[in-house]
């Protein structure tokens, strides 16, 4: 607006939910040049220290044309056209004389309630394009015996007729593979629901779905509905999305076009999300038979969609019979106890005893939250901090594994040069050596930073943050300049809850750095952040010497140090959970101990695993550390 980007500052970030009012204050009009400035301010000058752009778009103003009135009289209504952030939002003035301004969401089809899942919006693979008419369908390529990997995720495949859903502005439509638009009456509800979703443009691929006298998805019955000789109701199965707004998703992995896929669809009666099961398809296919279905598609987690039959997907046929059941799949596997391999033991022992929480309580808990969890262990050496008596009895670190652990275990012996021998380290593959650990009185979990195959290499650069007894909003404050500072030389930080005390930053980056490279850099930007904030920071190791100060721990990076992972459980009150956090959420008011056994599982269900980038993100730290050197380190 007249030639200068007009700023507010939202320090409590945006919230979808338009009864949630956040406050907005308007700052001094920015140049615009910082449409495309991603770096260091100098200190000093106006804005100093770090920024990044975080979204980027169009804007439409709504209402009135001129643009520079609307703000000098306090109301401004527009619409977003980010990847981040979209649809119709409103800037109100307050009667305050300190600039402060409402931000909330306008009721369009974006918005959504408090407990709905959050918007994913990730899509920086995702190529800039127009609505595209459906391409090819994607098809399995070979019928396999069931298995399990933790790099393919399984979906029930239903009885019923394949079709993409196309949502426009005005109007949603059904279409088949030949591009040819379904009018049947009886599609009338889907078609409407489909004008609901919390899009304006998309391609969703599904299955067409009625059900027989058994509630099992049948084709002749779905044939009678569309031809209107059965009133049974239809339903659109959606488990894939290819184009949204303006955006070709085929190139990003199938498990981020689900998670997308499933913030978009509100609480329906005609469109459903497919969810699905990762890792564990010999158990899925266990339920699948049990609920009286016939078919699992196995889908690579990673892979992009591609035309017509694809060796990334592939097709699990199932016996069943007239004994089976109906019913909810993911819940009944969820729900399934891991008593084929373990004799569990004690499970009503009492570990937390101010809380109730048991042994059998962690059990399941691990057992719930595997799939999340395993990304995170997966080929890393790991050792256990067994409390076989609870979280007040005695405890003690084992690293070599145990002489009776049984032979489906796997583990990996590693020279130690400490003890001049080698250690047996477990590596926790599975669900079932998870769920082992946990009934040998594991609370917590060690991994490495590396894997096996690449010891040497770690995957993360980590900052632990340590209160050492200091107030916990001092370790905000430190965590909050961190996080500028690695966003400022191009980095992108994640960032969770340590479970105890503290916080913890990754910086996940590429292949190939050694221990020392990862540990002098975490070296050099912890030292600079101490003494900005010298007054509450240290890199101290010395306890005596820390003075209450919050210590940044950049000496656990080297070789066969371990960090607790995310979803782990701490051996402390309330039983909290490392938990991932968005930049977001870190408020001076921000409280550790609310994230709890008990808590985990509705965030999760909300947000969905915000720290998977730890996992999928590699960055290269060679131009940060020119950044850094340039910025911080030459004056």
């Amino acid at each position: 607006m007249d030639g200068v980007l007009k700023s507010w500052a939202v320090p409590k970030g945006f919230s979808y939910t338009p009864s949630v009012k956040k406050l907005a204050v308007q700052t001094e009009d920015h140049p615009l040049a910082y449409t495309e400035f991603h770096g260091v301010i100098p200190k000093g000058e106006y804005g100093g220290g770090t920024m990044t752009i975080w979204d980027r778009g169009r804007y439409e103003l709504l209402k009135v044309e001129d643009g520079p009135k609307a703000v000098a009289d306090g109301k401004l209504e527009f619409r977003l056209m980010g990847k981040k952030l979209r649809g119709e939002w409103h800037l109100v003035k307050t009667r305050s004389e300190k600039h402060e301004w409402i931000l909330f969401k306008a009721r369009d089809r974006y918005a959504r309630e408090e407990a709905d899942k959050a918007p994913f919006f990730e899509l920086a693979d995702a190529v800039h394009q127009e609505l595209a008419s459906p391409r090819p369908f994607m098809e399995p390529g070979d019928t396999v015996d069931a298995f399990s990997d933790p790099d393919w995720l399984f979906e029930v495949e239903f009885a019923g007729r394949r079709a993409s859903l196309i949502v426009e502005p005005e109007q949603a439509s059904l279409e088949a593979q030949d591009g040819s638009v379904l009018r049947f009456a009886s599609l009338d509800k889907v078609i409407a629901e489909g004008e609901t979703l919390r899009c304006e443009r998309a391609v969703i691929d599904g299955v067409l779905v009625a059900t027989d006298d058994k509630q099992r998805p049948s084709r002749p019955e779905l044939d009678k509905a569309l031809a209107g000789e059965s009133d049974q109701p239809i339903v659109f199965y959606a488990f894939d999305v290819l184009f949204f707004e303006e955006w070709d998703l085929t190139p990003l992995p199938l498990i981020d076009r689900k998670q997308l896929l499933s913030t978009l669809i509100p609480r329906l009666a005609h469109i459903l999300f497919v969810d699905h099961v990762l890792a564990r398809g010999e158990d899925f296919c266990e339920v699948t038979k049990s609920a009286g279905l016939s078919s699992v598609i196995a889908k690579r987690a990673r892979s992009v969609y591609r035309d017509g039959e694809s060796p990334e997907w592939r097709r699990i046929r199932i016996d069943v019979d007239d004994t089976s059941r109906s019913g909810d799949l993911v819940a009944t596997l969820k729900n399934r106890p891991t008593d084929r391999k373990i004799q569990f033991t004690n499970l009503d022992k009492i570990f937390w005893p101010e809380d109730g929480y048991t042994k059998g309580d962690l059990i399941r808990y691990y057992e719930s939250v595997a799939d999340v969890i395993l990304p995170y262990l997966r080929e890393r050496p790991s050792h256990m901090l067994r409390y076989p008596d609870g979280i007040h009895g005695k405890a003690f670190y084992q690293k070599d594994a145990p002489d009776h652990i049984p032979d489906w275990v796997e583990t990996e012996s590693i020279a130690s040069d400490s003890k001049g021998e080698s250690i047996r380290y477990i590596i926790v593959n599975n669900r079932d050596t998870l769920v082992l650990l946990a009934n040998l009185a594991s609370i917590d979990i060690h991994p490495w930073f590396s894997r096996r195959g690449s010891l040497d290499s770690p995957d993360w650069a980590i900052f632990d943050l340590d209160p050492d007894g200091s107030p916990f909003p001092d370790v905000v404050k430190i965590a909050r300049t961190l996080g500028r500072v690695l966003r400022g030389i191009g980095l992108r930080p994640y960032l969770k809850t340590s479970g105890a005390t503290g916080l913890h930053i990754y910086v996940p980056v590429k292949p190939g750095y050694t221990y020392d490279q990862t540990k002098v850099f975490c070296e050099a930007v912890s030292i600079h952040v101490a003494k900005e904030h010298r007054e509450i920071a240290t890199v101290e190791r010395v306890v005596s010497r820390r003075r209450g100060k919050v210590y940044i721990d950049y000496l656990q990076n080297r070789r066969g140090q371990t960090i607790v992972p995310a979803y782990i459980v701490r051996p402390r009150p309330k039983a909290p959970v490392s938990t991932p956090l968005d930049w977001d959420e870190l408020d001076l008011d921000l409280d550790p101990t609310h994230y709890t056994i008990r808590t985990i599982h509705d965030r999760l269900d909300t947000l969905g695993d915000l720290f998977d980038g730890a996992l999928r993100d590699p960055q290269d730290l060679l131009p940060a550390i020119d950044l850094f050197q340039k910025n911080f380190l030459s004056s």
